[in-house]
């Protein structure tokens, strides 16, 4: 029993010897944590890639298409509707005619009533004529307009404007009338004391051109009427009453030096082939 325990007693001496005489134990290097792969960015579309800013070039002007010469001369008429007598003027059933404010109007009473005044001079032929027009009251297909080359209300030509914004030329014989051109569409004239529709009538030997606002919107021949004078009309195409008036005519004659001239044709000749 002593044996066992001594043997017991120097095995554990020798453990412990050998237990500190063993190298110190050698730390196993961490394995480093793999981190994730670092995903490289793609680059995002350009929508709307930067362009070059061009250089500036200068603008060109856009010269308007050009009118026909009007080859005016001398300002023949200067009328304010101010001389009493210049114009016809009266009361009737039908209407009046009468200065106002430095204009002529025509206002017509009755259903479907026609009035016309015509001025006592000058005999106009070949002319630049203006005037103002102003629509006071009226609607629809109520007309009114210019008598041009008048020999009196029955004989004329007759440019006709609609209150809803037409215009056609006639030709007036007799009191009947004879259209010389289709409707042309102007827009809805303007019933509205502060807009003006200005007309004008170049007329020339056979030739007639008639502008509004500025715009030439007819040309055409007719030999019918060589001269007469220059009138106003107003007719109501109903039950309604209408009323217009007309302001600042001028009338201009036409110098015929200023009148462009045909360019002469070149006849061609041809070089026979052998």
């Amino acid at each position: 029993m002593k044996i066992g325990t001594r043997s017991l007693f120097i095995g554990m001496v020798w453990l412990l010897i050998g237990i500190g005489c063993a190298p110190p134990a050698t730390a196993l290097p961490e394995t480093p944590t793999p981190s994730p792969p670092t995903a490289t960015p793609s680059p995002s579309p350009v929508w709307f890639p930067p362009t070059a800013t061009p250089t500036p070039v200068p603008t060109r002007a856009i010269s308007p298409t050009p009118t026909p010469a009007l080859a005016l001369g001398d300002l023949v008429l200067s009328d304010d509707f101010d001389t009493p007598g210049a114009w016809q003027t009266y009361r009737s059933a039908t209407g009046s005619a009468a200065y106002e404010q430095r204009q002529l109007t025509l206002a017509v009473n009755a259903a479907k009533g026609y009035l016309t005044s015509l001025r006592d001079a000058p005999e106009v032929s070949n002319a630049y004529i203006e005037v103002v027009l102003q629509p006071n009251l009226c609607q629809g297909q109520d007309t009114f307009g210019l008598l041009l080359r008048a020999t009196n209300e029955f004989n004329a030509y007759r440019w006709v404007i609609t209150c809803q914004g037409q215009m056609r030329l006639e030709r007036l014989q007799s009191g009947r009338s004879l259209p010389l051109s289709d409707w042309i569409e102007l827009g809805e004239i303007q019933v509205n004391p502060l807009v003006e529709t200005h007309l004008a009538a170049w007329l020339y030997q056979d030739r007639l051109r008639l502008f509004v606002n500025g715009f030439e919107e007819l040309s055409l021949r007719d030999p019918v009427f060589a001269s007469g004078r220059i009138g106003v009309f107003a007719r109501a195409a109903g039950d309604s009453a209408l009323s217009v008036s007309f302001r600042r005519l001028r009338i201009y004659a036409i110098n015929p030096a200023l009148l462009p001239t045909a360019t002469p044709s070149i006849p061609v000749t041809l070089t026979p082939q052998r």
